[in-house]
């Protein structure tokens, strides 16, 4: 019964300890409430913020351990029941336990994420532009759309994380960025990366750039490839030339706000 009681006052104390020069700490950080707060971050947060919790179309990563909103647990656990306003951020009606699994959750996607980017990051902004990534890649308002916005990478993805994907990109592929290609039925080719689906049409970011609505019933067929448009940088740069261009992305972390 004790048990109970204090799960139903935690949302109530953490209010109330935010007057306090003590933060409160999260009581349910064992593996069986990070796997719960887990399946409630998937079903609940997951459409914003990606599965990974490295970022997705209308949230920011949580994987960094860093937030802009939060310097601690029970700042996690207000921005969930409270939302933040002037952005796309709810709050969420759970009950106390439920919360704090989910910040255990959280919590735990900077865990092993340790290494840090051992390059020289200016000659990896050399390398970076001259293999002209910005075709493809947005950065900081320039560059193109087809590719990961890059202009916060260092935020998102480690340096481990980072290296993998310039030697060996499509083997961790969020599914915005699969490739998918169909023929139109008047033998016209298309290729891009599907956004969204209904019923009766596709909209895609085709390879140039573009964005286009396309109805089913024009496609004689179609394929999803669960892999990376971006080449492998495996036997194009050195090992330290990716740590270099590594360096380098770890530096961009976005405009401050």
């Amino acid at each position: 019964m004790f048990f109970r009681f204090l799960v139903l006052l935690l949302p109530a104390a953490t209010l109330a300890a935010q007057h306090s020069d003590t933060a409160l700490k999260n009581p349910f950080q064992s593996p069986d409430d990070r796997a719960r707060g887990g399946a409630f971050f998937r079903s609940q947060c997951a459409s914003c913020h990606g599965v990974d919790g490295k970022g997705g179309a209308s949230g920011p990563s949580l994987a960094s351990g860093s937030f802009r909103h939060a310097s601690n647990d029970e700042g996690l656990f207000r921005v969930i029941t409270k939302g933040v306003a002037g952005t796309s951020m709810p709050g969420f009606s759970m009950n106390g336990r439920e919360i704090w699994q989910i910040v255990g959750f959280i919590r735990g996607l900077s865990a092993g994420r340790a290494g840090a980017a051992k390059g020289n990051a200016a000659a990896g902004e050399q390398l970076f532009a001259a293999n002209k990534c910005t075709n493809c890649h947005w950065l900081n308002g320039g560059g193109a759309p087809r590719g990961l916005d890059l202009s916060a990478i260092g935020t998102r993805l480690s340096a481990v994380e980072l290296a993998q994907a310039l030697v060996d990109p499509s083997a961790e592929v969020a599914p915005e960025y699969w490739m998918w290609t169909a023929t139109v039925k008047n033998g016209q080719k298309l290729r891009g990366s599907r956004l969204n689906e209904d019923t009766f049409s596709l909209q895609i970011l085709d390879s140039t750039g573009k964005l286009r609505s396309v109805l089913k019933a024009d496609l004689q067929e179609q394929t999803l490839e669960r892999r990376s448009a971006m080449p492998s940088f495996k036997d194009k740069l050195t090992a330290q030339q990716v740590d270099d261009v590594v360096a380098y992305l770890a530096t961009l972390q976005g405009a401050a706000k």
